[in-house]
């Protein structure tokens, strides 16, 4: 496609692996003008997402930008597969040298037709919006497997059964250990700092504040119940959950204060499948209070989806005591999902 200053645009590259199993496809999607559009009315005055959606062509891939805020202060970039893959994802975001991302997702299991969140650009009013011609550029690398049968995320993509046995034995056999970790109850459970630490930027960050050489055995208490804090461990030690559908709210809690970014994804996976009616508000309020963004969006689509007249009559819904928080709801609800926010705004400034 022949770059056109005057509109979006997208190109892809494809080619093929020498076994002819994977596909791997390079996407340039160019906005013109990046700055200028975050100044236009278009993208100001609304406190509901706006979104972008576009098709990339002789692709399987459709890819969505969404902006939210009264002042477009935050854009999420999603991309969506019409086929079950196992998709390797590289993204790299350009606009200026201080506002520039690159984020990688290492091979995962992706469902047809569900999007998926792959990155967040915070503090878009930080950025140099004078430079009103200079263009944001997002490159996108898609290595692509057709997956033969699609499977739980619970399940390692890239399995190791002997590795995972052999850590979770660790955690079961507490000869090495140095740290203990205590539940609300009074349970403890031995561990490894090392391990801990190199799981969780918080338990690191804990553990060289509270260095004590002269004691040898750590104990740290947490506010977690007995079972969530032996799922929270057995995650660290396993990277799985396998009873993440016990109680996914409170580990959802436990997986947040700890910066578990696996754990937090599988527990919005686990809350999205038990959605309804009556805990539909329940359920928002903890996918705000802990920036669970996916969670946030599904639970507010199932809302919207024809339901919303039935939630308000729920107990969750006479419960709500913030405004803001109903403003939000309604907001989203009343959202045109069909506008074009970019197109929108490209309109404005005179570019067609």
């Amino acid at each position: 496609m022949e770059d056109n200053p005057n509109r979006y645009t997208v190109e892809q590259e494809k080619s093929t692996d020498a076994e002819g199993e994977t596909d791997i496809y390079n996407i340039t999607w160019t906005i013109p003008m990046f700055g200028h559009l975050l100044e236009t009315k278009a993208m100001e005055g609304f406190r509901s997402p706006r979104y972008t959606v576009i098709e990339v062509p002789d692709t399987p891939f459709q890819l969505k930008v969404a902006f939210f805020g009264l002042h477009a202060d935050l854009m999420e970039v999603y991309y969506l597969t019409t086929t079950s893959s196992i998709v390797k994802l590289s993204l790299k975001i350009r606009y200026e040298h201080n506002f520039n991302r690159d984020i990688s997702v290492d091979n995962q299991a992706v469902q047809a037709n569900e999007w998926q969140r792959s990155a967040a650009l915070n503090y878009l009013g930080s950025i140099d919006r004078n430079r009103y011609s200079r263009p944001l550029l997002m490159y996108f690398k898609c290595t692509v497997s057709q997956a033969r049968k699609v499977v739980c995320r619970n399940i390692p993509l890239v399995h190791t059964p002997q590795l995972s046995e052999d850590f979770e034995t660790l955690l079961t056999n507490t000869g090495y250990s140095d740290v203990t970790m205590k539940s609300v109850e009074g349970k403890e459970f031995r561990a490894l700092k090392a391990v801990l630490a190199v799981r969780s930027n918080f338990l690191r960050a804990h553990f060289l504040h509270n260095s004590i050489e002269s004691v040898e055995i750590f104990v740290m208490e947490t506010p977690w119940e007995t079972e969530v804090l032996k799922d929270v461990l057995t995650f660290m030690y396993t990277d799985k959950a396998p009873r993440v559908d016990d109680a996914p709210d409170k580990l959802l809690v436990a997986a947040d204060y700890y910066e578990l970014l696996g754990l937090k994804s599988l527990c919005e996976e686990a809350l999205c499948k038990t959605l309804t009616v009556e805990n539909a508000v329940e359920t928002l309020q903890l996918a705000e209070l802990h920036s669970a963004n996916t969670l946030k969006q599904s639970t507010l689509a199932f809302i919207k989806n024809g339901r919303a007249k039935l939630v308000t009559k729920t107990e969750g819904w006479a419960n709500i005591q913030s405004v803001e928080f109903i403003k939000r709801i309604y907001d989203f609800i009343v959202a045109d999902d069909s506008t074009d926010i970019l197109a929108a705004a490209l309109n404005e400034i005179g570019l067609k």
